[in-house]
């Protein structure tokens, strides 16, 4: 499969988009996959009967990089436009940044940015993230096919650069995009707008809890490597 069949993203884009990564978690803390949104969505169930949203350690690093942006964004802080995954973990990410940038309208939820599904490995130990990637990176499948049910890296920038060309590609022009999603799913999304395979995910620069990246800094810096 060609990246121009499930990479939707055109070589020129009409907004600046930024992908961040959700601070740490409940489930990370517990060390599990949290992949089903049946599970990670609700406000109840995990360690604390109140849903697997973030950590405090998370919430704390969400405050400290939502600053380091509004720094980077300067004037265009507060008219960011900033979108999420439905999972509690990533809205909760998605309202700090919102308001450490100073942007009054809540982050806008949609399941094109929920977290990479792990299927058998779901609700299993972090571990087990690495016989994902070992499957990601094995030729010639990359993990099409997965025995463990995993969702294909395809699968997710499909999906994800679909949600982007027709809901804001469509709909503005000029505005500072906020894409607030999970590790994979970020990982995934920057071989995305780099125009890249997308099993080769794990060999750009790891994007950590909390963490952002500036998408069109990220293409200075590939151009800089060519």
């Amino acid at each position: 499969m060609t990246t121009t069949e499930y990479n939707h993203l055109p070589k020129q884009l009409k907004n600046h988009y930024i992908l961040a990564r959700h601070g740490f978690s409940l489930a990370n803390n517990d060390k599990l996959i949290c992949s089903n949104p049946d599970i990670a969505i609700p406000e109840v169930g995990g360690p604390r009967n109140t849903g697997y949203g973030l950590h405090e350690i998370g919430i704390e690093q969400v405050e400290v990089s939502a600053k380091t942006l509004a720094e980077h964004l300067g004037d265009k802080k507060n008219q960011v436009k900033v979108y999420c995954s439905p999972f509690l973990r990533t809205k909760m990410t998605a309202q700090i940044f919102s308001k450490g940038l100073g942007v009054t309208v809540e982050p806008t939820p949609n399941m094109a940015l929920r977290e990479r599904f792990y299927g058998k490995l779901d609700m299993t130990s972090d571990e087990n993230y690495k016989l994902c990637w070992i499957d990601d990176n094995a030729a010639p499948d990359h993990g099409e096919h997965s025995q463990y049910g995993i969702e294909s890296t395809s699968s997710v920038v499909d999906r994800t650069t679909q949600f982007i060309v027709e809901e804001i590609e469509a709909n503005m022009e000029g505005q500072t995009v906020l894409l607030v999603a999970h590790g994979d799913v970020v990982q995934c999304m920057m071989t995305a707008f780099r125009h890249i395979e997308a099993w080769r995910h794990r060999e750009l620069k790891h994007v950590d809890t909390a963490n952002w990246r500036d998408m069109v800094q990220e293409q200075q810096e590939q151009e800089q490597e060519l």
